[in-house]
């Protein structure tokens, strides 16, 4: 069906199955801004209607075959033609049943022949006027709604880039683990909830050097990335896996239990042990196989109190300490030797 409120020209439809009284019709209408189609029996009205949109129907009440009360009835259960105003037109007065069924099946006025043309003339062109706001506001109703649906468009998009804004002031841009500013930041919230459940892990590359001078900083940053791979995959859900920078990476311990110090040093040379083992690399298209080590460094909160600075200084000195124990091993805060 043609949507004809977008227009600007609208149609009527007149329905008599007499054809002077449509000729008749057609010439009083031709004072109206409005396209005339005409029906000579309620079947070729219901087929009219199905082909177009109309914004007026006038209806002749006593046709052979399908009266008008009939073609009102099933215009009112097809959808949108139940919207369409209805003119019963008739040749003879009509009681008040009469009417009342008609408005009931959708009519919106009664017109006695032989019509008064002052009086049509006034109906009708309220109708169209009618018609035409009712398509001009459809139109602005459209124009709403796809301000809408582009501003909904707009506001998720702003949602997405801050998202990824924060994302990326949060995350390291290589390995795109969080970064220092958001280790320190959760570090601060896991202390203030309860400092006993929280270790640090600090994590220092042993070779790194070595494989970004001999190879380049492709292979370097390939090496990095392929860390934190197994950093990222080696603790619990609960845990926090950062890049501080360059070679140094930390695991903040969060919630453990109770007796959770034998957790927190097999966590740690967990790290030591997975950092071992020898990487496959792909870098500028070549492949190579590199072999590091680590040394890691381990502090409970439960030892250092709530400070951030103290436990970090803590999980900091004993992965020096470590490094200068000769590598390859993790160092207990506080413990008298480093434990291999």
């Amino acid at each position: 069906m043609s949507d004809t409120a977008d227009t600007d020209r609208p149609s009527i439809l007149v329905v008599d199955d007499i054809h002077a009284n449509r000729v008749a019709m057609r010439r009083l209408l031709a004072q109206v801004d409005a396209d005339i189609v005409e029906a000579d029996s309620g079947a070729a009205a219901l087929s009219a209607c199905l082909e177009e949109q109309f914004a007026l129907i006038l209806l002749d009440v006593q046709m052979p075959d399908m009266d008008g009360f009939e073609v009102a009835e099933l215009l009112s259960g097809q959808g949108d033609l139940s919207d369409t105003p209805v003119i019963f037109v008739t040749a003879n007065s009509t009681d008040e049943l009469s009417h009342l069924e008609g408005y009931r099946l959708g009519a919106v006025d009664y017109l006695t022949k032989p019509v008064n043309e002052t009086i049509l003339l006034a109906k009708v062109r309220a109708f169209l006027e009618l018609y035409r706001t009712r398509g001009r506001m459809q139109t602005l109703l459209r124009q709403v709604e796809d301000y809408n649906r582009r501003l909904q468009l707009e506001v998720e998009e702003r949602k997405r880039a801050e998202a990824r804004a924060l994302h990326r002031a949060y995350h390291d841009q290589l390995t795109d683990l969080p970064n220092r500013a958001r280790f320190y930041e959760c570090l601060e919230a896991a202390l203030t909830e309860d400092p006993a459940s929280v270790a640090l892990i600090f994590v220092d590359l042993d070779g790194f050097k070595q494989v970004n001078d001999g190879h380049g900083h492709a292979a370097g940053d390939a090496l990095l990335v392929a860390v934190a791979g197994r950093l990222r995959h080696g603790f619990r859900a609960e845990d926090l896996v950062a890049r501080l920078g360059g070679d140094e990476f930390a695991v903040l311990l969060r919630a453990l239990p109770a007796e959770g110090r034998a957790l927190a040093e097999r966590l740690a040379s967990q790290v030591v042990d997975m950092l071992g083992r020898p990487f496959r690399l792909e870098a500028e298209g070549a492949h190579l196989s590199a072999h590091i080590g680590a040394s890691a460094g381990l502090a409970f909160g439960a030892d250092h109190g709530s400070g951030v600075d103290s436990l970090v200084a803590a999980a900091d000195e004993a992965m020096y300490e470590a490094k200068r124990g000769g590598k390859g091993h993790v160092r207990v805060a506080g413990a008298s030797a480093p434990d291999r």
